[in-house]
């Protein structure tokens, strides 16, 4: 079996998703990418200022302030 990767708009997507279920099912399967879909939700919120990040240096110094404060004078 091959992969064939499709964009359809939004306004055509119920014909033709009846268009594929008139194939027969043992021809053609679909899968949806749903790691694709979560990575362009999380990027548009980010974008959208409603998820608030911390940048890669100060989470490694908040991480490290935490580990030396509980584990320095062990």
């Amino acid at each position: 079996m091959q992969t064939v990767t499709l964009e359809v708009a939004d306004d055509y997507i119920e014909k033709f998703n009846r268009m594929i279920e008139s194939i027969p099912c043992e021809k053609v399967s679909i899968k949806r990418d749903y790691i694709r879909d979560e990575i362009k939700k999380r990027v548009l919120a980010i974008k959208n200022g409603e998820e608030i990040l911390t940048p890669y240096k100060d989470g490694m110094k908040e991480l490290r302030d935490r580990l030396v404060s509980k584990y320095a004078n062990s």
